[in-house]
Formats: structure tokens, sequence, C-alpha cells
């Protein structure tokens, strides 16, 4: 913002009261009394005012004639040669003057217009300050963001973590239970082909208790057509088929005995059998149960293992 300067009336005014004082009016006096202005200002409108003063009348001192004439002729020539010499000097010097005014007031303009160059220069200083200022709370917000997101990120970090390690367990789990199917697999396998052994033993004894039983009516049935024809034998006959009769006796019994025994083995056979196929549906339900929770979960992750 430029400046406003002293005027003419000002300067006029203090000059004037300057004379009334006694005192000379120079430039130092007049600024001093204005408190403000420029040099070249206040010598421009001292100038003007100067120009406006009429010269001051001086009383000559009362001489005699001849040597007021001759002292007259002598300052005339002294005072034509001096005052020469003065206007050249005043001529010289109020050229320079003047071009020092010039100089000046195109100074006082160009420090005007720094003036004005360095207010708007503070003003954009404080607007780069505030800006500083709103940066540096923009970087001290942003620098603590970054301090919650690296927790963040560290908690993240030990989430997965963790997450893995319950992955490795779930993984471990899978494998048990991957493991324990394939032995339930095998187990009913076994379980099968125990089964179908059972199943062939019981075939074959029940094979053999029926030729055992056949062979036991056929000889029964013999016994009765030979006891019937020695019926008409004489009595020792009896006495001879008695014995022969307990002796077939005996071993009728011991058939018996052998026909209950493979019973009792197709029995056991049997039990077993259902023993193993009570098993083979309880793993068979138990990889049902399995195969469904994992189904539920619609995932590739294990499920608990069922006890």
């Amino acid at each position: 913002m430029a400046r406003t300067g002293i005027t003419y009336e000002q300067v006029a005014t203090v000059a004037d009261a300057l004379v009334g004082q006694g005192e000379k009016p120079s430039i130092q006096h007049i600024r001093e009394q204005l408190g403000t202005g420029s040099p070249n200002t206040i010598h421009r409108h001292l100038k003007s005012w100067r120009a406006t003063q009429a010269p001051a009348e001086r009383r000559a001192a009362r001489l005699p004639d001849e040597l007021t004439a001759a002292l007259a002729e002598e300052l005339e020539r002294q005072a034509a040669a001096a005052r020469a010499e003065a206007e050249e000097n005043a001529l010289e010097a109020q050229h320079t003057a003047d071009e020092l005014a010039a100089t000046g007031e195109q100074l006082e303009e160009q420090v005007e217009e720094l003036s004005g160059r360095v207010e708007a220069l503070e003003r954009e200083r404080d607007r780069v300050t505030g800006e500083r200022d709103e940066a540096r709370s923009a970087l001290a917000e942003f620098r603590e963001r970054v301090r919650e997101l690296e927790t963040q990120r560290d908690d993240a970090r030990q989430q997965l973590a963790e997450a893995r390690n319950r992955c490795q367990t779930l993984e471990e789990q899978r494998n048990e239970e991957r493991e324990a199917r394939i032995a339930a697999q095998r187990e009913a396998k076994q379980t099968d082909q125990a089964r179908i052994e059972a199943e062939r033993a019981l075939a074959v004894a029940e094979t053999r208790t029926e030729a055992a039983q056949q062979q036991a009516e056929e000889r029964a049935k013999a016994l009765q057509e030979e006891r019937q024809a020695r019926q008409k034998d004489a009595q020792g006959h009896r006495q001879a088929l008695a014995e022969q009769r307990d002796e077939y006796r005996e071993r009728l019994a011991a058939l018996e005995q052998q026909a209950q025994e493979a019973r009792q083995a197709a029995q056991e056979a049997a039990q077993g059998r259902t023993k193993a196929e009570t098993r083979a549906e309880a793993l068979a339900a138990r990889l049902d149960a399995l195969e469904s929770q994992k189904r539920q979960r619609g995932d590739d992750q294990p499920s608990l293992p069922l006890e």
C-alpha cells in the first residue's frame, strides 16, 4: 500500500514558522517539525517556497560619496563576478538538486512500490505460515493415523498368526479325521470280511449238520431195519444187538453233540456277524455325520471329530 506524502502547504507553514523564529528553514529542520516526510519531497516543496519569497532589504552603512562610489564600483565588480560564479554554482547546484530530487522521487516511488511488495510478501508470508501450520497439524494427524494403522496392522498380523494356528490345528484335526475315516473304512472292510467268513463257516456248519443228520437218520433207519430183522434171532443175538444198539446210540449222541457244536459255532458266527454289522453301521453313521457336518460348513475346513 503506497504511503501518503506531505503537501506543499505543510512545508510552507513550517518554513514560515522557522523564519519567524529566526532560524533558517532546512530540510532537516522541516522534517523534525513535521515528524515525517521524504527529504526529496521536502526539498521540492522548499524550493517552491523559496521561489515565492522576496529578497530581504539590506541597510547600507553611510560612507563618503567617493569612497562609496569606489567601494560600490569594486563591490559591483566583485559582486558581479561572485554573482556570476554563484549563479553558475547555483544553477549547477540547482540542476544537481533537481536531478537528485527527481532521482529521490523515483527512489521514493520505488520504495513505496517495494513497501507494497514487502507488505504483499508479508501477507503471503502470513498465508504461507498459516498453511505451514495447517500442514504441520495435518502431518501430525497423518502421523497419528499412521501409528493407528501400524497398531491395526500389528493386531491384524497377530490375528493372522492366530488364524494360521487355528488353520493348522483344523488341518491336523482334518488329517486325524481322514485317518480315522480310513481306519473305519478298513475296519468296516475287515468286519465285512469277517461277516463273509462267518457266513461261510455257518454254511459249512449247516451243511455238516444236515449231512450228520442225514447220516444219523440213515443209520437209524438201517439200525431199525436190522433190529426188526434180528428180532427173530436168538436171545444172544439180542444181547449183541443191544450192545451194538448202545454203541450206535453213543455214536448218534456223538454225532448229535457234533451237530450241536456246529449249531453253536454257527450261532456264535452269526452273533459275531451281528456285532460286526452293528459296528460297521455305527462307523457308517459316524462317517455320514462327518460328511454332513462338512457339507453344512460349506467349505474345506474340517470339523471337530465325533466322540
